[in-house]
């Protein structure tokens, strides 16, 4: 740290309910008072990407917890904003709190942006003002978009297992660009994503064959009443 002294680290292995196991490490320095928390997976990636888009419309939904992996891609699309992979490590924050780490991350220089780029600082207090309305609850609803390659990203249902009425999560199937944008070189992607394509179509018939045993069992079992 910025203090050259040892800080300490902890690791902690948690279940999230419909989710899946994480890691949660936790960083303090007793000298300088730098904390920091990340959310690792293991260097895992689950089967598919997977894409969620959360509408928002009150404050039970910005107290929705989510797990932003370090592949992920957070955006708001009313007011233009993401957060792209690659630059935050990852992390579990509820909505508000997403929204709140960003309007202080983007805070901290605004006094020097108005000594040296007054237009530039009052576009961005423009920015703060949209996204501060957001999170106090003054602007809903609008609509929160989770994409990640690796899959292992997630926004809570709070009444799972029931459907989740404003949330829209999707599976799918990651691409050579996918693979490429997690760091992976070209020969490496292409060899991945054709494995991907191949494991896709066999879960696929694999389902088909369940449901078809299932409903001939079924017609067996009505037939032997």
């Amino acid at each position: 740290m910025d203090c050259r002294e040892n800080g300490e680290t902890r690791f902690m292995y948690t279940k999230i309910p419909m989710f899946k196991e994480i890691i949660l490490s936790s960083f303090s320095c007793e000298h300088c008072g730098a904390r920091n928390n990340e959310v690792q997976f293991g260097g895992k990636l689950a089967d598919y990407g997977c894409k969620y888009s959360l509408v928002v419309t009150d404050m039970d939904g910005m107290n929705r917890s989510v797990v932003k992996s370090e592949n992920a891609t957070i955006r708001i699309p009313e007011i233009d904003f993401e957060i792209p992979p690659q630059t935050q490590k990852g992390s579990i924050k509820t909505v508000e709190g997403y929204l709140l780490s960003t309007i202080e991350g983007i805070s901290e220089l605004q006094d020097e942006r108005r000594k040296y780029s007054p237009q530039v600082a009052e576009q961005i207090d423009v920015f703060i003002g949209k996204m501060t309305n957001m999170r106090e609850g003054r602007d809903f609803p609008f609509t929160l978009e989770l994409t990640d390659p690796s899959g292992n990203s997630f926004i809570q249902n709070p009444n799972a297992p029931n459907p989740d009425i404003a949330c829209i999560h999707e599976d799918y199937v990651r691409s050579i660009d996918d693979y490429a944008g997690m760091g992976y070189n070209l020969d490496e992607a292409t060899l991945c994503a054709n494995q991907d394509k191949t494991a896709d179509v066999q879960r696929k018939e694999m389902a088909t064959q369940q449901a078809t045993t299932g409903k001939s069992m079924a017609m067996k079992t009505t037939k032997g009443e």
